[in-house]
Order: structure tokens, then sequence, then C-alpha cells
């Protein structure tokens, strides 16, 4: 999944347990867990996620690894791939046999699926890009702010004093995108809030001041809404702030 050019990636929210032993449709989260029913055994769903939020790439990964390591009643039967196609902007999920994915609470859009999918297959790739990920003509980033403080907070109840602070930096980015194949995307909201990954030109390596163009990887702290660039609406503009620990 490594691109050289600009990008923008969610982190999944995520919670309980990885892999499909002993978990219900009850404990599936938004957009952290991924089912499959397979045709040998259509009674049997069996779901993934990984332990902690995960970058979106890595979550492919876990998703896979998870689904083709059977559990001990012995569903799936099968191996799996999940990729995205940075070319095509789309996400497939392929196994060894035939099956069905489960799409459950935001997870198709997530994903770019449809909510519901019918039949059976040894692929599936979405109809539309991903909310996770976004493809971006261009992104510049500021260098970071230190936003460190500390304040003296009293509490309503008691006499209680404490010393609060928040011990981050911030980064200023804009995104510059298409309304064509991004708009949507950015407009889900995957994007814009909760904590997320910005390339500048593909860099592998991690944002410092020794490396201005490595990745920024941080929660958004605030973010505007996206504004058209110019006269003819094609090109779109949003501006981020990222936290960042220091």
């Amino acid at each position: 999944m490594a691109s050289n050019g600009p990008r923008i990636m969610a982190y999944a929210y995520s919670e309980g347990p990885v892999g499909g032993q002993g978990l219900s449709a009850a404990d599936i989260t938004a957009n952290s867990t991924l089912a499959v029913v397979e045709q040998a055994t259509p009674g049997t769903t069996t779901y993934a996620r990984p332990l902690v939020p995960e970058l979106f790439e890595t979550q492919l990964a876990t998703w896979a690894a998870s689904l083709s390591a059977a559990p001990p009643q012995g569903a799936p039967a099968g191996t799996y791939t999940i990729t995205y196609d940075e070319t095509t902007q789309r996400v497939t999920i392929a196994g060894s046999v035939l099956f069905a994915p489960v799409m459950v609470g935001n997870l198709a859009k997530w994903l770019g699926f449809t909510q519901s999918l019918v039949g059976w297959d040894t692929s599936w790739t979405g109809e539309s890009a991903p909310a996770a990920i976004a493809e971006l003509a261009g992104v510049t980033v500021e260098p970071a702010t230190d936003a460190a403080r500390v304040d003296l907070t009293s509490y309503r109840h008691g006499r209680s004093i404490a010393v609060a602070w928040g011990n981050h930096g911030t980064h200023r980015a804009r995104l510059v995108f298409t309304r064509s194949t991004t708009l949507a995307q950015i407009k889900a909201g995957f994007l814009t809030t909760g904590r997320v990954r910005l390339w500048q030109c593909g860099d592998a390596t991690a944002y410092s001041a020794s490396n201005p163009g490595g990745y920024v990887d941080g929660y958004v702290v605030a973010a505007n809404e996206p504004t058209e660039s110019g006269d003819i609406g094609e090109l779109w503009t949003l501006d981020l702030v990222v936290g960042v620990a220091l």
C-alpha cells in the first residue's frame, strides 16, 4: 500500500478481543470489526477485530490474518487477503473459498462497500472509494508549534485544586483535493475527526525537525468546512489542526 503521493488516512476505533472466538453481533463496534460467512457453513459468522485502534492499512492486514487463522470452532476454513489499490481507490476482500463479507455499522462506508452484500463469491471489491483514506492533490503541513500548557483548576465540589496540563504540539495543515473523487470521502467525517496520518510526499518516516517532509501522526484538534478553490469547482481545500505528542 506504499504511496509516493500525498494522502490522509484514519485510525479505526476498536474495543474488545481480536479474532472470531466467542464474539457476537452485539460486540461489534462502528468501524473496527469485519465478519465473513462462508458458503460451506452458512450458519456461522466469524468476526475479526484488532485489539487496539489501528491505522487503516494496518487494520486490513490484521483482519486478513485473523480470518485466515481458524478459531477453535473450525470456521472459517478459507484464507483471506484484504487490500487497497491506490490507483483504483478500491478495497478488495478475497478468500480461498466462497464467502460473503458482512458489513455492520459504519463499516460499509469505511471500506467503500454497500451495506448489504448478496450471494457468494471468492472476491469482493468496493463500489466506491473508502472513507478511511483519501488520495490528495496536495498537502502542506506547517512545522509543529508548542501548545503545552499548565493551569490551576478549582473543582466546584469541595476545596480541591489540581494542576492540569497538556503536553502536545500542533501542526496546521491544508489538504488540496478534487471534488469528483475525494470530496465525498472528506465529508464522511472519518478523516476530520479522531486520529489520522498525513503524508506530504509518501515519506515512510515520521516528521521531525530533521525530517520536515515526513508523515504527521496525530489527533484532529480542529477542522473547517471544505472550501471550493477557484472558479471551476474541481479543486477544494480543507484546513486541519492536528495535535501531536511532544
